[in-house]
């Protein structure tokens, strides 16, 4: 784990170049170096600038006793976030998960495809006055200012793929184009299926996924394609969605509607299920017919298979849910836009440890347990993981020896196998609406 991520980090500072912005920044020799700026932004514990600097002076083993707050914030600005994604997608690549020749059971598949889902959620952003300029909001923003963020994840491995984070008035679908474009190059698509919810019902995204030649699974809502779908009377039934010049008229993308505008229409198959939701204040189980959509044919994926194909995109959810509860990825260390994409891609590196970490670990704690005669599946304890990881790894990254790194993953591994939980049925329950106040307030950082 260690070894893949320092070279993941060395990877980029090679060609450190094409994500510096100007020509002259990081060209002369200064107190810390662009290593030292990706290695502080993507590790440090989101406290106060001046005491992230100095844990960062207290781990590394330069003769660098002090170093200005002001020069941090400055010096920052000349790096371009993007480098974060490129390093979280080197690590990826280091553990071999992009490699598609080997057969690897370490990472779990669903009958040999991967299973990818899309989805957006709101990040809250501080009420500062620079902050609202660069996201585009107005000066006399009253309000709590939110954009939108989307993502692309492998729900079965929990590794974040991609992810991005828009403006004022940029939404969800516009950012997925977005998300599948950068993820086209990193997947195999005839052995992956990707699945979205209602948000994500529109012709141009399907047709994004029949060009990529790739599988997907869709949620409708109750009134779409009304037509279409009157005259169906079975649970799994073939469909054929005209694409007339209408619906070819509001595609945004100009290639892609080249690209099909000789398709007289979409032959797709539609599936009923059932899906049981329980109330949260009466506690009563209830069905409810949903239909998906998908081109995915019945010699590949049975109507079954599909319904378990769809259940699975609730891994998405659990990983906004690790991201801004157990990463505190909304807890910005800047009020600059290019400060907080910083703070937000620096965050998959982060997460994406965790999640091979669990699996690695979830493969010992398992096999310990069927020693004991124990069934079942268990689970790392995560915010426990979490905390050694944010807690341990900084360190052993800026002190690389070879006896240091053979001590820490010896105890990292012993610290983190115990007391693990034992997996449950996750139950279903009703949505409800909640009143969203800023989780980190903008004066407010941790100092201990």
């Amino acid at each position: 784990m260690f070894y893949f991520c320092t070279k993941a980090i060395d990877l980029v500072c090679e060609t450190s170049r094409k994500f510096i912005y100007g020509d002259y920044a990081f060209i002369r020799n200064r107190k810390w170096s662009f290593k030292d700026y990706a290695l502080h932004i993507t590790f440090n514990k989101r406290k106060t600038i001046r005491n992230n600097i100095d844990n960062h002076l207290k781990l590394c083993t330069s003769d660098i006793d002090t170093y200005r707050k002001q020069s941090f914030s400055q010096q920052r600005m000349n790096i371009k976030p993007e480098v974060f994604k490129q390093i979280s997608l080197n690590y990826l690549s280091n553990i071999g998960y992009f490699d598609f020749n080997k057969s690897n059971p370490f990472f779990r598949t669903f009958y040999g495809f991967r299973l990818f889902a899309g989805d957006g959620s709101r990040f809250t952003l501080y009420n500062k006055e620079k902050t609202l300029k660069e996201f585009g909001f107005p000066e006399d923003y009253s309000r709590l200012p939110k954009v939108t963020f989307c993502g692309i994840v492998d729900v079965l491995n929990d590794f974040l793929i991609d992810g991005l984070m828009g403006e004022r008035g940029i939404g969800e679908m516009t950012l997925i184009h977005q998300n599948l474009i950068n993820c086209q190059d990193l997947i195999e698509p005839s052995h992956s299926i990707f699945s979205f919810d209602r948000g994500f019902v529109s012709l141009e995204l399907i047709c994004r996924l029949i060009s990529m030649n790739t599988y997907f699974v869709i949620r409708l809502k109750k009134n779409s394609y009304k037509e279409e779908r009157k005259n169906i009377k079975e649970d799994d039934s073939p469909i054929s969605i005209p694409l007339t010049k209408n619906r070819l008229k509001i595609f945004k993308d100009p290639e892609l509607k080249k690209q099909f505008q000789n398709v007289e229409e979409l032959n797709l198959r539609i599936i009923s299920i059932e899906l049981e939701k329980e109330d949260s204040k009466t506690g009563e189980t209830k069905i409810e017919i949903e239909s998906l959509l998908t081109n995915l044919p019945p010699e590949i994926m049975s109507k079954d298979d599909i319904d378990e194909i769809y259940d699975a995109r609730w891994g998405i959810e659990c990983t906004y849910k690790t991201l801004k509860q157990r990463l505190q990825i909304e807890n910005y260390t800047a009020y600059s836009r290019i400060g907080i994409l910083q703070d937000i891609y620096s965050t998959f590196l982060t997460y994406n440890i965790f999640c091979y970490s669990r699996i690695y670990l979830n493969t010992i704690i398992n096999r310990v347990m069927r020693r004991k005669g124990k069934t079942g599946y268990y689970d790392v304890d995560q915010s426990n993981l979490i905390s050694r990881i944010k807690e341990d790894f900084f360190e052993i990254v800026l002190n690389p020896t070879r006896k240091i790194v053979r001590k820490f993953m010896k105890d990292f591994i012993k610290k983190c196998k115990h007391s693990p939980n034992k997996v449950k049925k996750p139950k279903n329950y009703e949505r409800t609406k909640k009143l969203y106040k800023p989780k980190f307030p903008v004066g407010y950082k941790p100092t201990f």
